[in-house]
């Protein structure tokens, strides 16, 4: 899983050969865990990693009727091991997929970085899609919306769920460490964290305080435009002109209404339907944090996040605006009289030549 060599192969351990050989490494200990299956002295200590922990099984009449899944400070062993397997999946579609595109469309640096964030960002964004809408249906949270907060707090989830809520938050912790396989610029690192520590406080928000229905909803409407945008901008980068105009319009118009839809489905669930039921405590036990207190934390983080990523949009909106201007042409007249007014009498070379011809 390494990538093309150049020249000397770099020292055993340097930096170099690490960012050159991670998904190697990281494949290794993901292996190492794997292999801890085999062995019955080994096995709970890699199930923890491997396996959903926290299982809650519910029996009728002597019968399984349904397993389901809480969660716990185990559930930081599986994430940890899922981030490795993410780094070694983002090393097989870079290795496999995204370098034979980027060799034969020849891009410069800039568009060749872009390409491989967006090519590594889509697949993730429609399999997120997917799943929530999947796991939305069977539910059945859209036919019967009050569930959002008759149902709160949702304490036992099923095997789907939580293991979604796993990938998740798995998959935004190992975006920190491709930043340095990747060789991310300076210049983008700032924004990149920002954007990585916000999905990382959202999701483990939900998970944690038992809102995981509701961040499924909120997660499928926000990744819709992220998934638009990354495939308008893999047009760009391919140089597909003509497609691309129309690819970025669509997303600028989901980018608006899945703002607008986030703060509007927020209001209503966590502030009006959860306030229905608010109680004046939290319970840690039974995993309620219904307080006002707490609803009026969750709203304006909401809210402020959003009005946020609006300014984000604006200004690159902006930006994007007036580099696609052509800059006005001025009519020879005009520069001619500007030369004129900037230039005083007396003082251009050729009037200095003819002024000291005359004194000679």
């Amino acid at each position: 899983m390494r990538g093309p060599k150049k020249g000397k192969s770099p020292p055993f351990f340097s930096q170099e050969f690490i960012i050159q050989n991670h998904g190697d490494i990281v494949s290794c200990a993901c292996m190492f865990v794997m292999l801890g299956l085999m062995f019955q002295t080994t096995q709970p200590a890699a199930q923890v990693f491997i396996a959903a922990q926290y299982n809650i099984t519910t029996e009728v009449d002597g019968r399984i009727d349904a397993i389901n899944y809480s969660f716990g400070w185990k559930d930081l062993c599986t994430i940890s091991f899922y981030s490795l397997c993410w780094i070694v999946a983002h090393a097989i579609v870079q290795e496999y997929i995204l370098d034979r595109f980027n060799k034969r469309l020849h891009m410069s640096k800039t568009k060749h970085s872009k390409f491989n964030d967006s090519g590594n960002m889509l697949p993730f964004y429609v399999l997120s899609i997917g799943v929530a809408v999947d796991q939305i249906t069977k539910m059945e949270l859209l036919q019967n919306f009050s569930k959002l907060w008759e149902d709160y707090p949702v304490q036992q989830m099923s095997f789907m769920v939580k293991f979604y809520f796993i990938l998740q938050i798995a998959y935004w912790i190992h975006c920190f460490p491709e930043l340095y396989f990747m060789k991310t610029r300076t210049e983008e690192l700032q924004s990149k964290i920002i954007t990585y520590t916000l999905y990382l406080i959202f999701i483990v928000g939900c998970y944690a305080c038992s809102g995981t229905h509701i961040g499924l909803i909120l997660l499928a409407i926000h990744y819709v435009p992220e998934a638009v945008f990354n495939l308008a901008r893999l047009i760009h980068c391919a140089g597909k002109t003509d497609i691309y105009q129309h690819a970025f319009l669509l997303w600028a118009v989901t980018y608006v209404l899945a703002r607008i839809a986030t703060i509007s489905i927020t209001i209503l669930i966590v502030w009006f339907g959860l306030g229905r039921h608010d109680i004046s405590k939290i319970d840690m036990a039974s995993g309620n944090f219904n307080t006002q207190s707490f609803r009026i934390a969750w709203v304006a983080a909401i809210i402020l996040v959003q009005a946020w990523m609006a300014w984000v949009f604006i200004r690159y909106q902006v930006r994007r605006y007036r580099e696609s201007t052509p800059p006005k042409k001025q009519n020879r007249g005009e520069k001619n009289k500007k030369k004129g007014e900037n230039v005083p009498n007396g003082s251009s070379p050729r009037a200095k030549a003819a002024k000291e011809k005359k004194q000679d």
